[in-house]
């Protein structure tokens, strides 16, 4: 009898512990599928935050979607904000490797980027960067590979349109005075120089000039047919704003900073006459049309190319995740080789780590982005 109630006591204490807060029992889908996590070195805040934000929207929406929807991984997605600082984004990045033991990383940004590269190959652990537009940035590395807009890629396709298409013959420029700006106008230059246009010497600015009246009248001193625009935050912002203070016609070029609802909303948004580009996106697939539902459920507003380039990031590292099944050297294998079809088109990866994508150019009127003309990625 003593040994039937100890044994009726025991059980007893049993079922309360597993009943206990922080006992619950696993669901047979955490028991057996994977997890699989990612480090997300991203800067979420300070300068450069409105375009990280955006990508990670994207991001959240498809790991989220695959915990809740899929039998077969879980993605535990850990996201760091490194606030543009590359100190910050080493620490973050050793925490990563060291202590969260990470599947992969995503991170972004130029200076994040070189910053952390380099102790990312040493340990062996696949990377993937975007919001950078230097070429072949991950091209030294073994486990590093590049998903974003090329300056020269789509540099050249707004050379080509402006020349063709628009049927323009003289431009000059306004850039910021970094890599990105000096790429710009350099495969701008010559690709419109090839063509048979000519490029009158243009002006840079720092992005902590606010007033940069003088530069313009500079500029516009040599009456171009147009004017290459360029920069980030404010500073772009007061370009194209203090440009049309002084011609509220004259057509303004541009790349990928351009495109984003702060900027066009601090325009007014009735801008028009600004062309610049997109990657491709497909907005009668059923496959956008599904996702953008989902994403307007959880947002509140459609998606754009920012939040589009997050989506099709997450879908196709989770892919990979899955089919290697975590193996890093496998996975290494599977974005080596990558073609997949996305939201934007066919990601197909080339020889130097680079994600060749289509890509689109549009001009905005009336406070509208409209497409014009679409191009194919060039060839591996």
């Amino acid at each position: 009898m003593r040994k039937v109630l100890f044994l009726i006591l025991v059980f007893t204490v049993f079922i309360i512990g597993c009943n206990e807060p922080g006992n619950k029992k696993r669901t047979k889908r955490e028991r057996e599928a994977p997890t699989y996590t990612i480090g997300i070195n991203l800067s979420l805040s300070g300068n450069g935050s409105y375009f990280t934000e955006e990508v990670k929207k994207g991001l959240e929406l498809s790991f989220d979607y695959i915990n809740n929807e899929s039998e077969r991984m879980i993605i535990n997605a850990i996201y760091d904000d490194n606030k543009l600082n590359p100190k910050d984004a080493v620490t973050i990045t050793k925490k990563f490797l060291e202590i969260d033991d990470v599947d992969l990383i995503i991170s972004g940004y130029t200076p994040i980027i070189q910053a952390t590269i380099g102790l990312v190959d040493q340990h062996g652990v696949p990377m993937l960067v975007t919001l950078s537009s230097v070429e072949e940035i991950a091209k030294p590395y073994k486990w590093a590979f590049r998903d974003f807009e090329l300056e020269s890629v789509i540099m050249p396709l707004m050379a080509s349109y402006a020349y063709s298409g628009l049927e323009m013959r003289k431009g000059s420029w306004l850039v910021i005075n970094d890599d990105m700006g000096a790429d710009a106008v350099k495969f701008f230059s010559e690709k419109f120089a090839e063509e048979g246009g000519e490029m009158i010497k243009g002006e840079v600015f720092e992005a902590s000039e606010m007033d940069l009246r003088n530069k313009i009248n500079k500029v516009m001193a040599n009456d171009p047919d147009f004017i290459i625009v360029i920069g980030r935050g404010s500073a772009m912002i007061n370009a194209c704003r203090q440009i049309r203070e002084r011609d509220r016609e004259i057509p303004i070029l541009s790349n990928n900073t351009v495109d984003n609802d702060i900027v066009w909303e601090a325009l007014g948004g009735n801008e028009s006459n600004i062309w610049f580009p997109r990657p491709y996106t497909d907005l009668e697939s059923i496959r956008y049309r599904k996702v953008n539902e989902r994403f307007k459920e959880k947002y509140g507003h459609e998606m754009n190319w920012l939040n589009i380039y997050g989506v099709s990031i997450a879908n196709y590292l989770t892919q990979g995740l899955r089919k290697s099944g975590g193996d890093k050297e496998s996975m290494r294998n599977y974005l080596m080789t990558l073609n997949v079809p996305s939201l934007r088109g066919m990601l197909v990866m080339n020889e130097s780590s680079d994600v060749n994508i289509p890509h689109e150019i549009f001009r905005r009127l009336d406070g509208k982005s409209i497409a014009v003309v679409a191009f194919e990625p060039a060839e591996n």
